[in-house]
């Protein structure tokens, strides 16, 4: 059950991305995308295997689901953030971005634990925010960083 319910966060993450009105160019998006997976597969292995703050489940289904999250809810909601964030120029557009990405987030994490699919050992919510929060902040300057490349790019 808990994998057809990480398939519709996948679901949900990957349609909202398409249906948004104004996204950066396909290789912004492409190269942020990778970015982003790069350092969500190196934080999930740094914090469960080498610091073990918390643990993974073994069991398929827990596993399966916990990698559909970290390769893709994850990554694609902050590339949507970026996205959204980057392009547009309402504050309350921007503030319903950053409040929709983080609890999404959070929902969709604190989902997996109380499911089993991982297991604080040395970890908590606070910690989990914190590092929401410093990932959305990433994703921000990665953001900013491909649109100037691009621009610096275009200008040569």
């Amino acid at each position: 059950m808990i994998l057809v319910i990480c398939l519709l966060f996948v679901w949900f993450s990957i349609l909202i991305f398409a249906f948004l009105p104004n996204k950066l160019s396909i290789i912004t998006n492409v190269l942020l995308y990778m970015l982003l997976a790069v350092v969500d597969i190196n934080k999930l292995t740094i914090l469960s295997d080498t610091l073990e703050v918390f643990q993974l489940s073994r069991k398929v289904p827990e596993f399966l689901s916990m990698i559909l999250h970290r390769d893709f809810t994850f990554s694609i909601t902050l590339l949507t953030f970026a996205n959204v964030y980057l392009t547009t120029w309402k504050r309350s557009t921007k503030a319903g971005i950053t409040l929709y990405t983080f609890s999404y987030l959070f929902c969709t994490g604190q989902f997996l634990r109380f499911n089993g699919a991982l297991t604080y050992e040395r970890w908590n919510i606070f910690y989990e925010c914190l590092l929401i929060i410093s990932l959305m902040i990433i994703a921000y300057w990665f953001g900013r960083l491909l649109i100037h490349l691009q621009q610096k790019e275009k200008s040569l």
